[in-house]
């Protein structure tokens, strides 16, 4: 059983991360956050420190975790067609399991700029498009193709996968982001990279 400081402090997370994914980062307030969890300002102060506190959080603990699951589904990487798949499946079951941090994610991933949003989360986006990069260098040394522009397969992996799982929410069809899409993404992407 959690206790009430545990409570407290995962009821303000997902509470930011639902307004975050709804709004963006700049246009919530702490009083927002405060109100919609059901707390005092003063508790969201003791918890984070403050909203920036919160957003770092937020992304430890999500940014994190789905990381981790990247590596986990790239660790074949010499085999490009199932961690392919692996990757994409990842992607994928966050967007049906994980819809606010996935639809904050996909709000920050192209950001530019120096705001506190930016700040804090381009070390994550680093280490995600560095997961998926370092497959395709390895998968470079057994297909020729690929050598030199393993940039622009992370660039085109990430925009198709984005793109996915932007059509499931604009649709909320659930088959954009099935196993059999993913087989059709899969080998259109190959195509490319093997022809």
């Amino acid at each position: 059983m959690m206790d009430e400081s545990t409570d407290n402090r995962q009821k303000i997370i997902s509470t930011a991360l639902n307004l975050f994914a709804k709004k963006g980062y700049d246009a919530v307030s702490t009083v927002e956050i405060a109100q919609a969890a059901g707390i005092t300002k003063p508790t969201m102060y003791y918890y984070f420190g403050s909203k920036e506190g919160l957003l770092s959080e937020i992304l430890n603990t999500h940014y994190n975790r789905f990381i981790t699951d990247l590596e986990k589904a790239a660790s074949l990487p010499e085999d490009v067609a199932l961690t392919f798949f692996r990757l994409m499946r990842v992607y994928f079951d966050y967007a049906l399991n994980s819809k606010d941090f996935i639809l904050f994610k996909l709000s920050i991933f192209n950001r530019i700029g120096e705001d506190t949003t930016y700040r804090l989360s381009r070390e994550y986006i680093d280490r995600e498009s560095s997961v998926i990069t370092n497959v395709f260098n390895v998968a470079a040394s057994h297909v020729g193709n690929i050598k030199g522009k393993e940039d622009l397969c992370t660039v085109s992996f990430v925009g198709v996968t984005h793109a996915a799982i932007g059509s499931y929410f604009h649709t909320g069809d659930e088959k954009l982001l099935s196993d059999e899409t993913i087989y059709r993404i899969r080998q259109q992407f190959l195509y490319g990279i093997y022809s």
